[in-house]
């Protein structure tokens, strides 16, 4: 991960303007809890990451040629499957600034 930096921030937030809890955590980046043991903090993770990771929380969108696709990162995790190497891919991110740090 050192590639990203270290960040420290809750298992579950606080979503500003709806009030509603997230996960914010994600298999890929996170690596521990803040005061727990990793024996300890390994097995609770992988909960949470399965919980997250349920189908019925899941929404696998089928890309097709001028897509625009928007989410909340406040409340969302995402990441891409595979896709054909004969394919091009272009993307083009743009990133809101946010208003407050994660509670």
């Amino acid at each position: 991960m050192e590639a990203f930096g270290q960040a420290s921030h809750p298992v579950f937030r606080t979503h500003e303007e709806t009030q509603r809890k997230a996960i914010y955590v994600n298999r890929l980046m996170s690596v521990g809890v803040e005061g727990m043991a990793d024996e300890e903090a390994q097995p609770l993770l992988e909960a949470v990451f399965d919980h997250a990771e349920k189908a019925e929380f899941v929404y696998a969108h089928k890309r097709r040629v001028g897509d625009l696709l928007l989410w909340d990162n406040r409340c969302s995790s995402h990441a891409r499957t595979d896709f054909p190497a004969d394919q091009r891919r272009l993307m083009l991110r743009t990133t809101i600034q946010g208003t407050v740090k994660p509670y």
